[in-house]
């Protein structure tokens, strides 16, 4: 009973932050060709309460099969306002910027983590509450123009009433699997076509970052035998 009251304290606390800050979009993509533009998102405080953070950017390392968090002391990736401060209700918009004048060799991830600070209320009868503080994140990708991504199939195989692939990204460019129509054939035969953005449009979708190793799943609703597996291929076209 107390592992499973445990349990549900954490999922609580996991879920607590969406209800409580809104983010839109909680992923953006930034285009630094394009310099008569900002992108920006919108934060919103649905708490009943005053809310402070303070902003630290992480580039994305996809490098290790895993994605690992870099802080930024001085990050090419401008972000203002650099704090904020939000009483019920309000919302603020977070603007980015590309500000390195040379541009990196592939397209890069970044973390924008808003970390809230604690505020000293001046009304004493909140003193002696618990206020739990919290991290919000979203993601930036810069994505420029001249950088294409270069997509290999490996190792499928099936499991369930799904086909699993690892996909090679040996490009410098980033893309994404909605980016791609999907055809799944056995033999000679397709077994299974998506269109661009179909399994985007019932909520999946993969990130392929440059230079790293993305796992699949695409649903079949055909029955496969056992001996016809060797003849399944996954083809991704443009």
């Amino acid at each position: 009973m107390l592992r499973a009251c445990l349990y549900l304290f954490i999922y609580v606390l996991s879920i607590r932050p969406i209800f409580a800050v809104e983010v839109t979009p909680m992923v953006v993509t930034l285009s630094p060709d394009d310099n008569s533009s900002l992108s920006s998102s919108l934060v919103h405080n649905k708490l009943p309460r005053n809310i402070a953070f303070d902003i630290q950017v992480y580039e994305i390392d996809f490098s290790k099969g895993t994605h690992q968090l870099v802080p930024l002391d001085d990050p090419p990736l401008w972000v203002f306002p650099p704090s904020l401060f939000l009483k019920p209700g309000q919302s603020q918009r977070l603007q980015f910027k590309w500000l390195n004048k040379e541009m990196p060799s592939t397209d890069k991830s970044y973390q924008v983590s808003l970390i809230e600070q604690p505020i000293t209320e001046l009304n004493s009868s909140k003193k002696s509450q618990i206020t739990m503080l919290l991290n919000v994140n979203l993601i930036v990708h810069l994505d420029q123009a001249k950088l294409i991504a270069n997509l290999l199939i490996k190792d499928t195989h099936v499991k369930g009433n799904f086909i699993f692939t690892k996909v090679n990204n040996e490009g410098s460019g980033a893309s994404r699997l909605s980016d791609y129509e999907i055809k799944v054939k056995n033999g000679s035969t397709t077994i299974k076509h998506f269109l661009k953005g179909e399994l985007k449009a019932g909520g999946y979708d993969v990130f392929f970052a440059p230079k790293s190793t993305s796992l699949i799943k695409i649903p079949i609703s055909t029955a496969l035998k056992k001996e016809s597996l060797n003849n399944l291929h996954v083809f991704l076209a443009d």
